[in-house]
């Protein structure tokens, strides 16, 4: 994949088994890779997916309490727990912020990610380990694929 071009991207972590003990990643998304970071992608993404992210690391905190539960631990124990484990994403109008505060031990670990001019999101690139992914390696890609640089839209 080069700069500047479309592609299907999963946070390292993202990879899991599935009934038959396959590894699959439940849900990617498609963006447009703008940068490298330390050997990670950096990308963009439309407004949709960047909601679908939000949306999926809800899902990941959501999941990771239902685990602390079934292992009896509940309450605000539980709540540190996923606190220091996993951010917490949520769209304050049309900024996201990302508050890493407990998971850093830093009071100023929160950061708010607007939208470039042209509308599109860059969901904590430099900050988490995105990969670029196989679209056949996921069950679910949320959003299209952006059309390659130069690539003229036909008209209707």
């Amino acid at each position: 994949m080069r700069l500047g071009g479309p592609g299907v991207f999963a946070g390292d972590w993202a990879w899991t088994p599935n009934a038959g003990g396959v590894m699959r990643i439940p849900v990617a998304f498609a963006g447009t890779l703008v940068d490298t970071w330390n050997g990670w992608a950096v990308f963009t993404c439309t407004r949709q997916v960047a909601e679908a992210i939000v949306a999926e690391q809800q899902a990941a905190r959501d999941r990771y309490r239902q685990h602390l539960a079934a292992d009896g631990i509940t309450g605000e124990r539980q709540q540190r727990m996923v606190d220091e484990s996993l951010a917490r994403l949520r769209f304050d109008g049309d900024v996201i912020v990302a508050d890493e505060t407990r998971v850093h031990g830093d009071p100023d670990a929160v950061e708010r990610i607007t939208s470039d001019p042209d509308g599109r999101y860059t969901v904590m690139g430099r900050a988490w380990t995105w990969t670029a992914v196989h679209p056949y390696d996921c069950d679910r890609i949320a959003g299209d694929l952006p059309d390659p640089p130069g690539q003229a839209q036909p008209e209707a």
